[in-house]
């Protein structure tokens, strides 16, 4: 098991290997893989780079390599082209803070019965019409 395991029950990296194609012996080979393939976008600002980023982005896409490169350039390309969204967005923004006091998003304690966390939304107290952020 490696550090990016770590946390994780043995039945949640079981499930890994079985729906993601998540090989524990090739994670690190994968990783690198996706991080070999950057440089051919150097018209993109990759700003994260690190072993669990990228791994984030293989699980999205099954273990695809190619396919989890595209999604991290294609994320980073829209952050790049909407730098006024992302510029100010910061955990301690007062509109950040009002959105999470107001219980959106909630993440709860316990974990489901496969050990993932579980992620609640509380659209009943997001108001729309307010902005969670200005720039």
């Amino acid at each position: 098991m490696t550090h990016l395991h770590a946390g994780l029950s043995p039945e949640t990296i079981e499930k890994s290997r079985l729906e993601l194609n998540e090989n524990p012996d090739t994670l690190h080979q994968d990783i690198q893989q996706v991080r070999d393939m950057i440089i051919t976008r150097p018209d993109i600002g990759f700003l994260r780079t690190d072993d669990a980023f990228i791994l984030r982005f293989l699980r999205a896409r099954k273990f695809n390599q190619m396919e989890a490169f595209r999604l991290l350039a294609q994320y980073f390309q829209y952050r790049q082209l909407n730098l006024d969204m992302f510029k100010n967005l910061k955990a301690d923004d007062p509109g950040i803070k009002r959105a999470l006091m107001d219980g959106f998003p909630g993440v709860l304690e316990n974990r489901d019965h496969y050990g993932r966390k579980i992620l609640l939304l509380f659209a009943a107290n997001w108001d729309q019409k307010t902005p969670l952020w200005t720039s």
